[in-house]
C-alpha cells in the first residue's frame, strides 16, 4: 500500500505550551491536608515535587474560587476569593510559587459562561427589573399555553437534564442556566459583563498564573432573541446546542478578551468546546492569525461510544472509527496552523482504560501503557488527568448512594420516575451499570496515594467526600508503582522522558496508515530527517502485522515498548504482536526527508 505523501510540515515557532506535559489536579479528589476528607491547595503543595519527578511541566489547577459547589466548583460565587475549604489565598500563592521555582507553571479553570446563583452579580441581578445589573443574565418573560399554563421562553433542554429555564418568583421572569439551576449564564451581549470578566482575569494573570482552561467557553454567545430549537424528539424540551454552541459571536468576543486581558502576555490559553466542533471551526479558534486561544478541547474521540450525542446510549466504537477521528484532527492541524490538546481522560469522562482498553486484570496493565504510547506519540499539547499515570479505572461495585455528581442523580432519577409513571418497575441494575460507566464521579473518586487507609487521600480517622475505589488495596497506587519497574507509573515517567528527547513527536508530521485495520492502530511521525513508526495492536490477542513497502524496514530499531524486548531490536517486514502491545521504531535517518510524513 502507499502512504498519503506530504512535504514536511511548516515550523512553528517553538512555544513553551506546545512541548508541555500539563496535569490535571482535581483539587477536590486530589490530596487532603486537614482531615475534612477533602483535598486542597496545602494537599496539591505537598505533590509537587511528586509531578516534578514524573516530568510533569505544568499543573491545570481546577476551580478552587468561593463556590456552593452545587457542580464541584464550577458554580462560582467569587471569582477572586479562594474557597476555604480549599485554603486561602497564600496557600494559593505558595502553590504557584513551589511550582515556579521548579520551572513549572500554572494554569486555572475560567469559568465565565455562568456563575452560581449565589454570585453577588446575580443576586443584584434577580433583585429588581430595574437594578444595573439587571440584564447581566438572560431573562425572559414566561409563554402560556392553551390552558393558560405558564411555561418557559423557549424548548431549550439543559445539558443536565429538563429544560433550561428556572423561574424566579421574584421577578416574575426566567433565567436561562444552560447547566444547574443554581447556574444562571452570563450575558455576553452586555459590555459591562465582558469588562467585569476581563478585570478579573488581569486580577489572576498579574497574580502569575501562566494561563486558563476556559470552562465550556463555546457556548457563550446565544442565538439573537433565543428562538425555539428545532424539533427532533417528541416532548416539550429539545437539544438547543446549535442556538448556543459555536454562534458566531463567540469568536468576535474571544477576539476582544485577547485584545483586553491575553496580548503581550506569554500565557497558555485553552478552550473546552463539548457539544461538538468540527475542524473548519476549530481553525477558526486557534489559528495563530485569528488571536483567538492557543488550543481547544474537542470531543469527537471521546464520543464515539455515544449516541447522536447522548453518552448514556451506549454504542460500541471500532478501532477504524478512533483511527479517524484522530488523523482528521491530527492532520487538520497541521494544514491550517492550529495545534491540538491530546487528552484521554478529565473529570467529565470515563477513565481512559474503560473508555478506550480493556481493564480485565489480564491485560489491564499492558493495555494502559499501550494507550500512554498512543497519547504521547501525537502531535499537540499533552494533558494528563490524575490518576491516569498509575492506570486508574472506574469503581465496579459502587451503588448509587455513592455517587454526588449532579449530572448523574438528574439522569438516574430522571429514568426511575419515567418507568414508575409508566406503572413499570426500574431495572435499576441497567441503570446502574450505565452509571458505573459513565457517570463523571467515576474518575472524581480520590487519588491512590498508597496502600494505607483511605488510599493515602486523607487519614484514617477522615471520611473522604467520595468514596473511594477499593482496588487501590490491589496495588493501584502511586507509593506501590513508582517502586515497581514494570508499573503503569514508572512507563510514564519513561514515555515523558522519550517525549521530551525526541522533537518531531512535539511538532512532527503525522501519517495513519491502513484506515480500515480492524485490529492494528499504526502510524508514522515525521520532522527533517527523522522518523518515526508506531504500531498499536488494540485487541487481546495476537496480531501480526505487515510493514507497508514504503518503509523502509532497513536501519529500523525499537526505540520503546510496553514489553518487554531487547533495546535496538531491528525491525522487520513482519511484525508478531502480543495483546496489547505498543511499539515505536526510530527509522533510518533521511526517511522524513525524502517526502514520507
Amino acid at each position: 500500500m502507499a502512504l498519503s505523501i506530504f512535504k514536511s510540515p511548516t515550523e512553528y515557532d517553538r512555544a513553551w505550551w506546545r512541548e508541555v506535559i500539563i496535569y490535571q489536579i482535581y483539587v477536590h479528589s486530589f490530596k487532603d491536608s486537614n482531615g475534612d476528607g477533602i483535598g486542597d491547595l496545602k494537599g496539591a503543595i505537598e505533590k509537587v515535587p511528586y509531578l516534578k519527578s514524573l516530568g510533569i511541566d505544568c499543573a491545570w489547577l481546577t476551580p478552587v474560587y468561593e463556590s456552593p459547589l452545587k457542580d464541584m466548583g464550577y458554580d462560582i460565587s467569587d471569582y477572586e476569593r479562594i474557597n476555604p475549604l480549599y485554603g486561602t489565598l497564600d496557600d494559593w500563592q505558595i502553590l504557584l510559587e513551589e511550582l515556579h521555582k521548579r520551572d513549572m507553571r500554572l494554569i486555572m479553570d475560567l469559568v465565565v459562561n455562568h456563575t452560581s446563583d449565589q454570585h453577588a452579580w446575580f443576586k443584584e441581578s434577580r433583585s429588581s427589573r430595574d437594578n444595573p445589573k439587571h440584564d447581566w443574565y438572560h431573562w425572559m418573560d414566561p409563554k402560556y399555553d392553551d390552558q393558560g399554563n405558564r411555561k418557559p421562553p423557549n424548548n431549550w433542554g439543559s445539558v443536565f437534564g429538563g429544560p433550561a429555564w428556572t423561574w424566579d418568583e421574584g421577578r416574575q421572569q426566567y433565567y436561562l442556566r444552560l447547566f444547574a439551576a443554581e447556574q444562571p449564564d452570563l450575558n455576553w451581549t452586555n459590555p459591562q459583563v465582558r469588562d467585569a470578566i476581563y478585570k478579573m482575569m488581569r486580577f489572576w494573570l498579574d497574580l502569575g498564573i501562566d494561563g486558563f482552561r476556559m470552562d465550556v467557553i463555546n457556548m457563550i454567545s446565544k442565538v439573537h432573541g433565543l428562538p425555539d430549537a428545532p424539533i427532533t424528539v417528541p416532548g416539550p424540551v429539545q437539544n438547543g446546542g446549535s442556538m448556543f454552541m459555536n454562534e458566531p459571536k463567540v469568536h468576535t468576543h474571544l477576539k476582544e478578551m485577547h485584545k483586553e486581558v491575553l496580548a503581550g502576555r506569554n500565557v497558555l490559553t485553552v478552550g473546552e468546546m463539548p457539544g461538538g466542533v468540527d475542524p473548519y471551526e476549530a481553525s477558526k479558534y486557534v489559528a495563530l492569525e485569528r488571536k483567538e486561544l492557543h488550543m481547544i478541547f474537542q470531543f469527537a474521540h471521546m464520543t464515539l461510544d455515544g449516541t447522536n450525542g447522548d453518552k448514556w446510549v451506549i454504542r460500541e466504537w471500532t478501532l477504524p472509527e478512533l483511527k479517524d477521528s484522530i488523523r482528521v484532527w491530527q492532520q487538520h492541524m497541521i494544514g491550517n496552523h492550529g495545534w491540538n490538546s491530546i487528552f484521554l481522560e478529565n473529570h467529565d469522562q470515563p477513565r481512559a482504560i474503560n473508555h478506550f482498553g480493556n481493564a480485565d486484570p489480564k491485560y489491564r496493565g499492558k493495555c494502559a501503557k499501550m494507550i500512554a504510547l498512543f497519547q504521547l506519540s501525537l502531535r499537540g499539547s499533552i494533558y494528563i488527568y490524575q490518576g491516569q499515570e498509575i492506570g486508574a479505572a472506574a469503581p465496579t461495585d459502587w451503588n448509587i448512594e455513592d455517587y454526588q455528581d449532579v449530572e448523574t442523580l438528574n439522569w438516574y432519577n430522571a429514568k426511575v420516575e419515567e418507568k414508575k409513571a409508566k406503572g413499570e418497575e426500574p431495572d435499576y441494575e441497567k441503570l446502574m451499570s450505565l452509571v458505573r460507566r459513565v457517570s463523571r464521579d467515576n474518575a472524581r473518586a480520590p487519588m491512590q496515594w498508597s496502600r494505607g487507609a483511605n488510599a493515602g487521600f486523607c487519614n484514617q480517622d477522615a471520611k473522604p467526600w467520595l468514596r473511594v475505589n477499593n482496588e487501590y488495596k490491589e496495588g493501584w497506587n502511586v507509593e506501590d508503582e513508582m517502586k515497581d519497574p514494570d508499573s503503569v507509573w514508572t512507563f510514564y515517567k519513561k514515555l515523558i522522558f522519550f517525549r521530551k528527547t525526541h522533537p518531531p513527536f512535539f511538532y512532527g508530521g503525522f501519517t495513519l496508515i491502513d484506515e480500515e485495520d480492524p485490529k492494528v492502530f499504526a502510524y508514522v511521525r515525521t520532522q527533517h530527517e527523522f522518523g518515526y513508526l508506531i504500531v498499536l495492536n488494540w485487541t487481546k490477542e495476537e496480531n501480526e502485522w505487515e510493514v507497508p513497502e514504503d518503509i523502509p524496514v532497513p536501519g529500523g530499531i525499537l526505540a520503546i515498548s510496553n514489553y518487554d524486548m531487547d533495546p535496538l531490536t531491528q525491525l522487520t517486514q513482519r511484525l508478531k504482536l502480543q495483546p496489547y502491545e505498543g511499539r515505536v521504531y526510530a527509522l533510518r535517518p533521511g526517511f522524513g526527508s525524502v517526502g514520507h510524513v
